[in-house]
């Protein structure tokens, strides 16, 4: 076989290879595993469900997840607004259409790594932190422009 087909008959598996994924190995930088997460997130529905909570499980931490679910699972009281009001991922009521995942800072088993979001002319930054868990890097908490946190919000 020639070396110009045998290199046709590979490029499809080289670049699949080389194609962003969207399950976070366990090799996966936190970059990474931002990156995957809110490729993901911007893709989907991105309201503050059990269901977008659930798709994003593989890229959150236990505890993290735990306290989002407990969250969801809390009633709420019809004569006041939600707790968690919007996207909570993103910092929005109106869904950005496009991020870009910064330069991480890694600090042990712990990082953070700024996400800027742009779309529908507002531009938000979210310090999303990470740890690196026993199945690789997996976030645990965002931090938002005005220093409030996601967790901080939980269960208020």
């Amino acid at each position: 076989m020639t070396p110009c087909l045998l290199s046709l008959l590979l490029a499809p598996a080289a670049m699949q290879a080389n194609a962003p994924t969207t399950t976070p190995p366990s090799s996966a930088g936190p970059a990474d595993t931002v990156h995957a997460l809110f490729a993901d997130h911007l893709k989907h529905d991105m309201g503050f469900t059990k269901a977008s909570v659930a798709r994003k499980a593989k890229w959150l931490s236990p505890d993290f997840l735990r306290q989002l679910n407990a969250e969801l699972d809390r009633p709420g009281n019809p004569d006041e607004a939600p707790n968690i009001n919007g996207d909570p991922f993103t910092d929005s009521q109106e869904y950005p259409k496009r991020f870009v995942v910064g330069k991480a800072e890694i600090r042990g088993v712990a990082t953070r790594i700024p996400v800027t979001f742009t779309g529908n002319g507002r531009r938000r930054t979210v310090a999303v932190k990470l740890r690196n868990t026993p199945d690789g890097w997996r976030v645990d908490d965002l931090v938002y422009e005005d220093g409030k946190t996601l967790r901080g919000m939980l269960g208020k």
